[in-house]
């Protein structure tokens, strides 16, 4: 055994009795798992966005008592105990001196034990238990985990907090939509608010912004630097406060290049190890050409908007961008395939939702249209991009505007981001 015996006993009752400690608030992803599969569950998602949460959350709908090993691998005992066999000592430990009637694991942050596929691998193979996973790099969604693991497994993606969640957080409780008009002021507050501070749980829970900054360095020391041994902190650190600084903007990893000064291929690296740890995202130009869609840049979008404040006071100032980028993780949240739509006259739409082949609407975000011209532009963009994809409906997003529009016998719909983003 490469851990003290009794070392591993106080690990696993740590674990265990922080499920009963912790005061937990319900998340959707929870009633969204399918608890009596078979196959391996994995959450995926960035550091702190509350998996170990809905981990807990899903031992307490389960009923489970005494039958189920609970360890969050970021402990700092598996800092040097990071082995693969650190897996089933734990087991062995827990068998002998907890229940021999081991039936669930959940290991939360898995990735932090080197080679840990082999371990679950074999594990499921076994079919003796019921496996529950969490992880904060993209590596663990569906297609890489399925070659690591050859299938049988269901992903589910975890977030910060949808502003659902968020109002919940706070003790708001909304029994239909009548409620909508009747809390509008008190949830165009809580809107404000989200805007600021973002969703992370514990940030919500607290109100320590200051924490937010933290969550920033820890995810990019441990989930980027560390991960994939990167020599130059410093200037990856930058582009990442650069890119959360500019979330909703066109990003090109030739001005990256430039900006930084580092080659094209370490700027298209950095890039892709910041979307594996969740820090960012990138959203596609639609085209009906693969080759033109493939070549076209990409807009790029922060994991929170209160994380992009923190880092940034820039991203502070333009509070449309931040509209728009908790329009872009809602539309991730509810599972669209999304896009960024470019006309023929090169107007820009900020997202085309698409269904398997067929287009189903588009949507534009505007934190105002009382400037005429501002009104004219979105309006203009958004006529011409229906007639391009034969799209009869779609949809302005504003702070807090709301009216019907018709168009070339095509209706526009503008509603306010809060409302919409309570509509699901």
């Amino acid at each position: 055994m490469t851990v003290d015996y009794q070392q591993l006993i106080k690990v696993i009752e740590f674990w265990r009795e922080s499920i009963h400690l912790d005061e937990l608030q319900d998340r959707d992803v929870v009633g969204a798992v399918d608890l009596k599969s078979r196959e391996i569950i994995d959450l995926v998602g960035t550091r702190r966005s509350g998996k170990s949460s809905i981990l807990k959350l899903i031992v307490k709908r389960l009923g489970l008592k005494d039958n189920y090993l609970f360890i969050n691998f970021a402990d700092p005992i598996f800092i040097t105990n990071n082995d693969p066999a650190i897996i089933e000592e734990l087991i062995q430990v827990f068998r002998e001196y907890f229940n021999p009637k081991l039936e669930y694991l959940f290991f939360d942050e898995i990735q932090d034990i080197t080679h840990w596929e082999r371990a679950i691998r074999k594990l499921r193979d076994g079919d003796k238990f019921k496996i529950f996973l969490t992880g904060s790099s993209s590596k663990l969604l569906s297609g890489e985990l399925s070659t690591l693991l050859t299938g049988r497994h269901q992903s589910y993606r975890v977030f910060p907090l949808s502003f659902q969640e968020f109002i919940a957080f706070r003790g708001v409780v909304l029994a239909g939509k009548r409620d909508l008009a009747l809390k509008e002021k008190a949830l165009l507050k809580h809107f404000d608010e989200y805007l600021s501070i973002g969703g992370f749980p514990e940030i919500v829970l607290t109100n320590n912004r200051e924490l937010l900054k933290s969550y920033f360095f820890d995810i990019v020391q441990k989930d980027v630097v560390m991960r994939y041994d990167v020599r130059d902190k410093e200037v990856l650190q930058k582009m990442a406060v650069y890119l959360m600084s500019n979330a909703a903007k066109i990003a090109s990893v030739e001005t990256l290049k430039n900006t930084f000064k580092i080659s094209f291929a370490l700027a298209s690296s950095y890039i892709e190890y910041l979307k594996e740890a969740f820090l960012i995202f990138d959203l596609q130009q639609f085209s009906y050409s693969l080759k033109t869609q493939h070549k076209a840049l990409k807009k790029i979008y922060s994991i929170d908007t209160g994380l992009s404040n923190a880092v940034s006071f820039k991203f502070s100032e333009d509070i449309g961008r931040a509209l728009e980028n908790v329009v872009f993780l809602e539309l991730l949240k509810r599972g669209n395939e999304i896009y960024y739509y470019m006309t023929a006259g090169n107007l820009e739409v900020d997202f085309l939702i698409k269904q398997g082949q067929k287009m189903e609407g588009l949507i534009q975000v505007s934190w105002s249209l009382e400037d005429k011209k501002t009104r004219q532009r979105e309006m203009r963009a958004l006529s011409q991009s229906m007639e391009e994809t034969n799209i009869n409906h779609a949809t302005i997003l504003t702070y807090n505007e709301e009216e019907t529009a018709e168009i070339k016998g095509r209706v526009i719909q503008i509603m306010p981001v809060w409302k919409w983003l309570l509509s699901a």
